[in-house]
């Protein structure tokens, strides 16, 4: 159970997780434009995709920008934190200020995660059954073949009954 806990975990890690090639893509874009101490976080949480990105520098707005045009999954909500400052940005706020993305967003995969986790949790509740089958007919086998051994067993140490010989005695 334990193996499988740690699979689905995994499978929830690698398919809701923003790519960590693109994380530190994003990341050197920014740092090129002038931004010191550059920390880049996407997380998913109940269907909402969430960038929060932390650094050093004065323009929030166009630390937004480099997001909105070269950062390429899905944005819900987007958190700078520059120099202890922050601001927020929805989606909607980000296409207002800035247009349609430059960049080809990567389609939201929410309903993917929960499809591969019930894919696995049924994947995993069938290999029980399977397994607990299994395990009830080699306990009916072995016990028939207990019972059979012992009856063989039981036949084997009886003696013969024989009837004593009639007749005269000499």
């Amino acid at each position: 159970m334990r193996r499988f806990a740690l699979f689905v975990l995994l499978c929830a890690a690698l398919t809701g997780c923003a790519s960590l090639a693109d994380l530190a893509t994003l990341q050197s874009r920014i740092q090129h434009e002038g931004y010191q101490k550059v920390s880049v976080y996407h997380r998913s949480n109940n269907g909402t995709d969430t960038l929060e990105i932390s650094a050093s520098g004065s323009d929030p707005d166009k630390v937004a920008e480099i997001v909105w045009d070269t950062y390429p999954e899905h944005l819900d909500r987007l958190v700078i934190t520059l120099d202890g400052t922050g601001k927020r940005y929805t989606e909607a706020d980000l296409r207002e200020a800035f247009g349609e993305r430059q960049v080809t967003e990567k389609p939201d995969d929410d309903a993917d995660v929960t499809k591969t986790i019930v894919t696995g949790v049924v994947v995993a509740a069938v290999t029980f059954l399977l397994l607990g089958a299994g395990a009830v007919v080699l306990v009916v086998v072995l016990m028939r073949r207990a019972r059979h051994r012992k009856a063989q067993q039981y036949l084997q140490q009886q003696q013969p009954y024989y009837r004593p010989p009639s007749g005269p005695a000499a």
